[in-house]
């Protein structure tokens, strides 16, 4: 498939436009999605919901 949305500091192409910027943070250290129950933050929303479910006492997957 083509991959138009191209981060400019590494190269790595993305399809979707919001994979590229969630990609972006990755560069910057962003971490704007942070655990209420802990504090700790994560550059992802998908990490914050994994960690969320270890405090629940599920499965982290």
């Amino acid at each position: 498939g083509e991959h138009p949305n191209i981060c400019v500091e590494c190269g790595k192409s993305f399809a979707q436009s919001a994979a590229l910027l969630a990609h972006r943070r990755s560069h910057g250290g962003e971490k704007p999605f942070a655990c209420l129950d802990c504090g700790k933050s994560f550059g992802l929303s998908a990490n914050l919901l994994r960690h969320r479910r270890a405090h629940a006492g599920g499965s982290p997957r």
